[in-house]
């Protein structure tokens, strides 16, 4: 069984890609809730995680089911996604308000358009 121990690289690395992965399905409110709840207990829940699905850990490509174990067993890494998560609803939520800032901004350069009377009688006339 390999070393419970994650280099806080990596701590970050992963804490980065599931933060991304929670906000692109639109799961943060759950998210939020569910590492909230079980923060008190992170480091029983994730003894007790490595002693049942231990058999199963290796078979997570990347070796990514240790290090799970390992970036949860501490409430500092999971208080760490928890505003990594905030923090990107938030850019999100900015980033939503400039391009509705843009889309309100009239554009100047594009020319008015004319009605198709307008249009037919500038053809009979000239």
């Amino acid at each position: 069984m390999p070393e419970l121990d994650i280099t806080p690289e990596r701590a970050e690395e992963m804490i980065e890609k599931i933060a991304n992965f929670i906000v692109d399905k639109g799961m943060e409110t759950p998210a939020i809730i569910a590492l909230e709840t079980t923060k008190p207990v992170a480091y029983i829940g994730s003894q007790m995680g490595l002693f049942m699905f231990s058999a199963f850990l290796p078979l997570i490509p990347q070796d990514w089911g240790f290090n799970l174990v390992a970036l949860f067993r501490e409430r500092g890494n999971i208080e760490k996604l928890i505003k990594r998560i905030e923090a990107k609803v938030e850019a999100a939520k900015e980033q939503e308000k400039s391009e509705k800032a843009k889309k309100q901004e009239p554009a100047k350069e594009q020319p008015q358009k004319q009605s198709f009377r307008e249009r037919l009688t500038k053809f009979f006339k000239g």
